[in-house]
């Protein structure tokens, strides 16, 4: 099977923390297929770029020969599940997606917050406002070129997809697989690919320990090759992104370039 045709590869940019400019000269040599970028950095956000500087950071994207694969918001707090901010978070949401839009990103990956299981009454007001927040989110994809992805929170992959299927039965809004965050809280990954299959449109790369803390690619328990295998099965109308991505101190740009030319091996050798 030729992975390289359903699999998309690159790097989320802002984690390099240098001036998006600056972080593509950097990358350049990599020639990755694919950025990700903040859509509230300090550089790249709906209220610092008109118009013409939109459209000129779209020529320069394009320019370097990547596809821009996502922007992603982080609202931060308890994100999309307090309802005193809801609405002015939602506002900037809808900021970000025709930000997106103009940029010519494919997704937009939403921070939604922690969902709790329905069982819990304690937390029902949190989920009523999640569900109202994930509604909203299903109007605006409705309608935009850019589509939604998810990010979940700390829930089980079958909370997750269960949520989803009850605000939203057409499957309009995607998922973000994080494989890295579910293996650091012990649960298995390619059963959340499982899970979460019908919806998963990207993937963010990070390794991490069993139950632990991030790991340096190829250092951590996620068995990559067999999440590559997995994402490649999917039916998927283009190539699926996957972006590297660190958190950790360090050299970050040595770090997303190891991971990025890990995934190359791996797509192309993955067994």
């Amino acid at each position: 099977m030729n992975f390289s045709i359903n699999v998309q590869l690159g790097v989320w940019l802002d984690d390099l923390r240098l001036p998006l400019k600056q972080a593509m000269q950097l990358i350049a040599p990599l020639r990755v297929e694919a950025i990700g970028i903040d859509a509230f950095g300090n550089e790249v956000s709906p209220r610092a770029l008109g118009a013409s500087a939109r459209r000129d950071l779209a020529q320069f994207i394009r320019s370097r020969g990547a596809a821009l694969s996502a922007l992603r918001v982080d609202v931060g707090g308890r994100r999309l599940a307090d309802a005193q901010t809801l609405d002015v978070n939602l506002a900037r949401i809808r900021e970000a997606l025709q930000l997106a839009s103009d940029l010519g990103a494919s997704h937009l990956v939403v921070a939604g917050g922690f969902i709790p299981p329905v069982a819990e009454k304690e937390n029902a007001s949190a989920r009523a406002t999640l569900t109202e927040a994930a509604r909203t989110l299903v109007n605006l994809a409705s309608v935009a070129r850019t589509r939604i992805a998810w990010l979940g929170g700390q829930e089980a992959p079958e909370v997750l997809a269960d949520f989803l299927q009850q605000v939203d039965s057409s499957a309009i809004l995607e998922v973000d697989l994080n494989p890295g965050a579910y293996v650091m809280r012990g649960l298995d990954p390619l059963k959340a690919l499982g899970t979460l299959s019908s919806r998963v449109a990207i993937a963010r790369a990070a390794d991490h320990y069993r139950g632990g803390a991030e790991a340096p690619f190829g250092a951590g328990d996620v068995r990559w090759n067999e999440v590559l295998i997995g994402l490649s099965t999917l039916n998927r109308p283009a190539p699926l992104p996957v972006l590297g991505s660190t958190t950790l101190e360090g050299d970050r740009a040595q770090a997303l370039a190891n991971t990025f030319k890990r995934l190359l091996a791996l797509r192309k050798k993955p067994v």
